[in-house]
């Protein structure tokens, strides 16, 4: 188990002045670390949940159990702990207010040459993530597809976040572990998104990719696993299966961004929700590092 960080307030002033303030304690990792390739994002908003609220917290409840776990990527055995994250704290966000709040990310995102790790708050965060970094390719680990047009009159709900990308701009696209979905998401995805459903599935779609934006949002895994969710859908993937598609992708190309996503703390008095979602970043980035940036340390 970690030590507990000392308690430093500190704040970060992006180069296009949207302030972003923490306390050192509640920092990913527990510490601050300026050399890392990894900055961390916080973005604390559900202004358009559906079912269970509490999103808001997530970013916070994350941040709280990376503290106490190790750091160790059992998948690639490498100790993140040499490497930690540069934590720049939360993005303002304002309730009910989407798109001022995606404006927000965007502006904070621009200012950043790091790999950005997102800490959410709701999935909508993604569709800003990618429209800022133009990634080649879009991994999406998901139990929904985000493909509707509106959902309760709001085009830009959560579970429309992707429809609203894909209409703006051309991303090679996957969606893995969908099991809760409409018909018109369906209709929508032809010619649009892959459905991975197999490990396989990302080998195969990952080809001619140049690099990839991994979202994942936690109802993606079984409920067991992932109790603190917003939108809760059994027969979910389980962590194995998980790393093996992100090694399928990361193994071959570079990650250009990720976000953890649909955290909610209230829903999960264990906290092993926001444990699991500490451990896929630190997983994912140990895959991203090990594979890419110590070939530039060493070349």
């Amino acid at each position: 188990m970690k030590s507990p960080p000392r308690s430093i307030k500190t704040s970060f002033l992006s180069p296009q002045r949207v302030l972003i303030v923490f306390s050192e304690p509640l920092a990913f990792g527990g510490e601050k670390r300026e050399d890392s390739p990894f900055a961390v994002l916080g973005f604390p908003f559900e202004g358009t949940a559906s079912f269970r609220g509490g999103t808001s917290e997530g970013p916070n409840a994350i941040r709280h159990a990376s503290k106490y776990i190790e750091f160790l990527a059992n998948y690639v055995h490498f100790n993140m702990d040499y490497v930690l994250y540069d934590d720049l704290g939360d993005v303002p966000t304002s309730p009910g207010m989407v798109r001022e709040s995606l404006n927000n990310l965007e502006v904070a995102l621009q200012g950043i040459e790091k790999i950005p790790i997102i800490l959410g708050g709701e999935h909508t965060l993604s569709y800003s993530a990618v429209k800022v970094l133009e990634p080649d390719c879009l991994l999406v680990f998901d139990a929904h597809l985000d493909l509707r047009d509106e959902y309760l009159g709001n085009a830009w709900s959560h579970a429309c976040w992707l429809r609203r990308l894909l209409e703006e701009r051309k991303v090679k696209t996957m969606v893995y572990g969908a099991r809760g979905f409409a018909d018109e998401e369906v209709e929508f995805a032809k010619g649009r998104v892959a459905l991975g459903k197999r490990i396989g599935d990302v080998s195969r779609w990952i080809k001619g990719c140049k690099d990839v934006y991994i979202s994942v949002d936690v109802d993606v895994f079984d409920p067991s696993l992932t109790p603190g969710v917003g939108n809760p859908e059994p027969l979910g993937i389980s962590f194995d299966e998980f790393l093996k598609a992100v090694a399928e992708a990361l193994f071959k190309v570079p990650l250009k961004g990720m976000d953890v996503v649909e955290v909610s703390p209230p829903y999960d008095p264990s906290g092993i929700t926001a444990v699991l979602a500490t451990k896929v970043v630190v997983e994912t980035t140990a895959m991203h590092y090990v594979t890419w940036e110590k070939r530039k340390l060493t070349s």
